[in-house]
């Protein structure tokens, strides 16, 4: 799944949309939420080699009340597709392809989608980067030769669009969509493990599965996992449980990242695992690349309160809004689940579980513990006690989902095994006079390379550093000028180690390459002369030309001028 989204300009910004949340009455929430993962930013700076170079591409596109653009290789070819998805001022849903011929980039198909399209994705089926559109009963895939859609699977979820699909009032502010705009959500992945598109599409009451076969076509849809566990939860200032307003552009992640893959029962295939309650439900995988109907139960020694990080806001809901910033409280103490995955590179599963302590959200500290899997006559076993564990110095950890505080488990080494790159913007009366007076803000970044199966005591590399932010948009001229700077990992430069991207300020990239070592990274970055979009959403990797390098996508959107994309192709 190659597509990444871009949102519009008058998408519900979660920087910005702060309202009937646990944080309403700090300024300070205002901002700090828009630096999810610019904590990656935190490394020194001193010039690497060898040079990094971008060969620089744009492409001016039609002004739309809203505009969603995506990227796949629609029409075959060495470069991937720059696409659009929009709505006009009649309301009117588009579809646009533009390819890269004779060095410029051009249209090369436009047509009309469906007035009853929710959202989109893109999938590959049969070999072929498709459109896939959901409407309330369907999901169909678009065919660029005859620009009709063509059937899938047949579907139904209580998907809410716009900002009422966003009314669950502890996590509102976080939408990522607004009322007419057509989202890009994620719900393709390969579950089965057999190198095709799968689809994985949430519901309040479980999962609709389907598998792709080998001539493209798709399983029957079918209910698999438990009903989410937080679907009679009621926030304050809300009438309406999580269950009732339902599933939307903001919550789908949060509900696919309860869905596990492991190989259960150690048959070469992968299995479909859920969290339900106090044990795991696995769904078997079978032989035709589909999955059992009938969940087998496994019990495990590690105990937590819930899985998805998305469910630590929900044990914070608790008391008002001055208490929990006060800390006049009792004393919050929640473990979460937050990964079934191989971290020491045996080929077996492992848990990854977060503990959070203490009573101010602003004051919480936090404890990631690791438990080793190993195999057994009876399928997967894990370890009782913890078989390594880290205790970051920050003390936001508690809310990586409220976006202060990130969290990147990735192999930054190159050794197989993964490692943890966790930080916090810095939080307190004097942090808050400089955001607010010197439009900066002061980050740390800690990371914890495992080795031997082992995480440090102490983080192998911390870094601190203070970087400009606008809010108001006042330094470069009005509101569509305010610049939220994001941070991206991924390897632009094609020698298989993870590199920091991080937006410096509006004319400037910052690259830190991944270098040898424990430290993983460059001290000092590549500076590239670049303007950069405001909003961090709008700016992702994307590997255009299948060279092995990531390359760098920006979407402007604007309110008085026509939209655009630039492209930054690694050399």
């Amino acid at each position: 799944m190659i597509a990444r989204t871009a949102q519009n300009e008058s998408a519900i910004d979660h920087t910005r949309r702060y309202k009937h949340t646990l944080f309403s009455v700090l300024v300070i929430g205002a901002f700090l939420l828009a630096f999810t993962g610019f904590l990656n930013q935190a490394f020194s700076e001193e010039p690497t080699s060898p040079n990094l170079t971008f060969d620089q591409h744009e492409i001016v596109l039609k002004s739309e009340q809203h505009q969603t653009v995506l990227t796949g290789f629609f029409c075959g070819g060495d470069m991937a597709n720059i696409a659009t998805v929009t709505v006009d001022e009649n309301d009117d849903r588009h579809f646009r392809i533009y390819a890269l011929e004779n060095g410029a980039w051009a249209s090369v198909l436009e047509a009309s989608l469906s007035s009853s399209v929710l959202f989109v994705d893109v999938a590959n089926i049969n070999g072929h980067d498709r459109l896939i559109t959901y409407e309330h009963g369907s999901i169909s895939w678009f065919d660029p030769i005859t620009t009709t859609k063509r059937p899938l699977v047949e579907v139904t979820t209580s998907y809410n669009a716009g900002p009422d699909g966003l009314g669950y009032a502890a996590v509102e502010s976080f939408g990522p969509t607004d009322e007419g705009e057509i989202p890009l959500i994620d719900i393709t992945r390969d579950l089965n493990g057999n190198g095709r598109d799968d689809l994985a599409l949430p519901d309040v009451d479980g999962f609709w599965i389907s598998t792709q076969m080998s001539d493209g076509s798709f399983s029957k849809p079918k209910k698999l996992g438990p009903p989410e566990p937080f679907r009679n939860e009621i926030a304050s200032a809300d009438k309406r449980s999580y269950g009732e307003v339902g599933i939307s552009a903001m919550t789908i992640p949060w509900y696919l990242s309860r869905v596990y893959e492991m190989d259960y029962n150690q048959d070469g295939r992968s299995d479909l695992v859920f969290w339900n309650e106090d044990h795991f439900d696995v769904y078997l995988q079978e032989a035709n690349g589909l999955f059992s109907d009938v969940a087998k139960p496994f019990a495990v020694n590690v105990s937590f309160d819930s899985d998805g990080a998305y469910s630590l806001l929900f044990g914070l809901i608790e008391g008002n809004t001055f208490s929990l910033v006060t800390g006049f409280r009792k004393k919050t103490n929640r473990t979460v689940l937050r990964s079934v995955r191989d971290m020491n590179d045996d080929g077996i599963p492992d848990l990854l579980k977060h503990t959070l302590q203490g009573r101010s959200i602003l004051r919480l500290q936090c404890r990631y513990e690791i438990y080793f899997g190993t195999t057994s006559p009876d399928g997967i076993k894990f370890a009782q006690d913890a078989s390594t564990a880290i205790e970051p110095r920050g003390n936001a950890g508690g809310m990586e989902p409220g976006g202060y505080s990130s969290l990147w488990l990735e192999d930054f080494d190159g050794n197989g095994q993964v490692d943890i790159l966790r930080g916090d913007i810095k939080i307190g009366v004097g942090a808050i006079v400089r955001a607010l007076l010197g439009r900066s803000i002061t980050m740390s970044a800690e990371l914890y390379r495992m080795e031997d199966g082992v995480y440090p005591d102490k983080a192998t590399a911390k870094r601190k550093i203070t970087t400009d932010f606008d809010i108001s948009g006042e330094r470069g001229g009005g509101r569509d000028a305010g610049f939220f700077p994001f941070v991206l990992v991924g390897d632009v430069n094609g020698d298989r180690r993870l590199d920091v991207l991080a937006g410096k300020n509006r004319e400037e990239l910052h690259v830190f390459l991944g270098v040898p070592g424990p430290e993983s990274f460059a001290r000092k970055p590549q500076k590239v002369a670049v303007t950069l979009p405001g909003d961090e959403r709008n700016t992702w990797l994307v590997n255009m030309n299948n060279d092995g390098k990531q390359d760098v996508l920006m979407h402007f959107p604007s309110t008085t001028e026509p939209h655009r994309v630039t492209m930054l192709i690694a050399r």
